[in-house]
């Protein structure tokens, strides 16, 4: 089932990012991700959107989100599967790709290191670890469009480093 839902949402989704994009922060750590869950047909039920940086909670995905990985609707039968994108953002030397819940698999996952000037573009960009059967087509070159707020310290005029981790992850279940 996990095979066909990565079939129908074709893994060339685009990273998750709300509208309109909050100001990415360079120091501490955040996630944000998109939930799809669909039937056993492969038709999208529903599109949530969260995010660490947000009050709000879970969110229901936007409009131009949800039709970038929609499919068309059919009748329920009570078999799910639910497909997250994830983008995990680790500040400094330390990778944090973040635990997986109980019955979560890993499909796909990519781990770029970054360095950011002081300005908050992206410097460099490298691939340094890739897993899984499905990658996720965000990469250094969607990762240099990001912009982020550095606090600058007087003390250092280095770049800031930072690993960010791209991850696709399914669940199944049945629901009576």
């Amino acid at each position: 089932m996990l095979a066909l839902l990565a079939a129908v949402l074709a893994v060339s989704t685009p990273a998750p990012a709300p509208s309109p994009s909050p100001m990415l922060e360079a120091s501490v750590p955040w996630w944000e991700r998109i939930t799809v869950t669909v039937d056993d047909k492969g038709a999208q039920q529903s599109c949530k959107y969260q995010s660490s940086l947000s009050a709000k909670g879970a969110e229901t995905c936007d409009e131009e989100m949800a039709s970038s990985i929609a499919s068309p609707k059919s009748e329920a039968s009570g078999a799910f599967s639910k497909l997250t994108f994830e983008r995990r953002f680790s500040p400094g030397a330390k990778l944090d790709s973040g635990p997986l819940e109980t019955g979560d698999k890993l499909l796909g996952q990519q781990v770029m290191f970054l360095t950011i000037d002081g300005e908050g573009s992206i410097q460099s960009c490298r691939i340094v670890g890739t897993s899984g059967d499905m990658l996720p087509a965000y990469g250094c070159e969607e990762a240099k469009t990001e912009q982020f707020r550095v606090r600058t310290s007087a003390s250092s005029g280095a770049p800031h480093q930072a690993f960010m981790t791209i991850r696709v992850f399914g669940h199944q279940e049945q629901i009576a």
